[in-house]
């Protein structure tokens, strides 16, 4: 199932800017992330084979294959911890 695109809401102006730039809602801008809570970008290698069977997972179990490592470390993180 595809995901779900973020609703963009438009102001629209009262009377037309002088200039382009003034138009632009800088409000709301960027993408669907700004109401969560950014990290950090963590690179890593994988195989070819690997990553397309991460991804088809992730895919089936309808999440991003961020959100499968993420819970994937959690887990084994808290299991250690015991």
């Amino acid at each position: 199932m595809p995901a779900k695109r973020p609703v963009r809401r438009m102001t629209v102006p009262e009377e037309v800017a002088p200039t382009l730039m003034a138009n632009q809602d800088t409000r709301h801008k960027g993408d669907s992330t700004s109401t969560r809570k950014k990290g950090k970008c963590i690179t890593f290698w994988v195989t070819d084979e690997q990553k397309a069977e991460i991804s088809t997972y992730a895919a089936e179990h309808n999440t991003t294959v961020s959100r499968l490592i993420v819970e994937g470390l959690e887990l084994r993180m808290n299991r250690d911890s015991i």
